[in-house]
């Protein structure tokens, strides 16, 4: 049995897509393999056990019949957090161990989940680099291309983990920087002897936010059209121009959602014509019955937010790079673009594994 421990330099690096990838790739070439998470922060509980969310969420995905209580052994709770502060935490390395013999009978490989980047769960004294040691696991580490920033982040993990470190797999790569990886990052890294297993390129799929999403994160008001706010917004786009121009990009930009300061019913009511998905008006200023009537004969929802256009489009832009992966078509868009992108040959060498 092999382990393989999926962890980032930095959060939100599409660490659960590459499970859901590996493990249906897995699944096809008939590998045993399981997951785990030692350390979560998403506390929910599933049949009267405390557990992950994201980790429940790839359980389920991928089917797996391991025990509820041996997926997460630990969650960061208010209360684990206290009782860490003050020195009252103990057994949790041993808890960890525990639930991973369990999970790793019978398997030939098992993924292993790093919470946030390798470096967390150092107050519990179970960070990612201390069970990588434990678990006695190889490394495949996941993260977006930032240019210097990702050479440096990588090239001190590789310092830090050592031989356990197989390589790594790019994840949200703009296509305007493919031919740089390419050309230029790929040479360098199997110079260091890191070699590159996969780079996955942006795709605006799974870049989009959910409607039901942004009215949670921007604490909005929902005028109409509820059933549906399941609708995915690929792009956002600034309703402070023109309403000729206005048009012009709004008809161009698919998937779109129209921020726009509450007192522009001109924008508003162009932005519901040219059938964009939402309408968010900023400033708590609510539009005339004219705007929410053909919003509602189109299925277009309308979101009152109290922020101005400015501050909603940062949060906006933030959300869309930290949501996670919970809808269909985001799931299915993330793993076949995993299976495509992704050296399976060259990484199944690495682990040692026959498929």
């Amino acid at each position: 049995m092999v382990s393989l421990y999926i962890g980032s330099t930095k959060g939100y690096s599409g660490k659960n897509l590459t499970v859901m990838g590996l493990g249906q790739r897995l699944r096809k070439d008939g590998v045993k393999f399981g997951y785990f998470k030692p350390l979560g922060r998403l506390p929910i509980k599933m049949d009267g056990v405390l557990t992950d969310k994201d980790a429940w969420f790839i359980h389920r995905v991928l089917m797996l019949k391991d025990p509820v209580e041996t997926l997460c052994p630990v969650v960061l709770t208010h209360d684990l957090m206290v009782e860490s502060c003050r020195g009252e935490c103990q057994g949790l390395e041993e808890r960890i161990l525990k639930a991973f013999e369990v999970v790793s009978k019978g398997k030939d490989v098992v993924f292993i989940g790093g919470a946030g980047k390798l470096e967390s769960g150092k107050s519990l004294n179970i960070s990612g680099y201390e069970l990588i040691e434990k678990l006695e696991s190889k490394v495949l580490l996941v993260d977006h291309y930032e240019r210097e920033f990702y050479l440096d982040a990588t090239l001190d993990a590789r310092d830090r983990l050592g031989e356990r470190l197989l390589g790594v797999i790019v994840n949200r790569v703009d296509a305007g920087y493919v031919d740089e990886l390419h050309d230029l990052i790929v040479p360098f890294l199997k110079g260091k002897n890191l070699p590159i297993f996969g780079i996955l390129p942006y795709d605006t799929v799974l870049g989009s936010v959910m409607i039901g999403d942004i009215v949670e994160a921007l604490g909005g008001d929902v005028l109409c059209c509820h059933n549906k706010l399941d609708g995915l917004i690929e792009h956002f786009l600034i309703g402070g121009m023109q309403v000729d121009r206005a048009l012009e990009y709004i008809r161009k930009a698919r998937n779109n959602a129209v921020i726009v300061g509450g007192d522009r019913a001109d924008i508003q009511l162009a932005a519901v014509e040219a059938m964009t998905q939402c309408l968010v008006l900023t400033g708590s200023l609510y539009p005339n019955e004219i705007v929410v009537s053909r919003a509602e004969v189109k299925g277009i929802p309308i979101v009152v937010v109290r922020d101005d256009t400015y501050s909603v489009a940062k949060k906006v832009e933030e959300l869309s790079r930290k949501l996670r992966l919970r809808e269909n078509e985001k799931i299915y868009c993330g793993i076949r673009l995993v299976e495509e992108k992704v050296d399976f040959e060259r990484l199944y060498e690495a682990l040692g594994i026959n498929a």
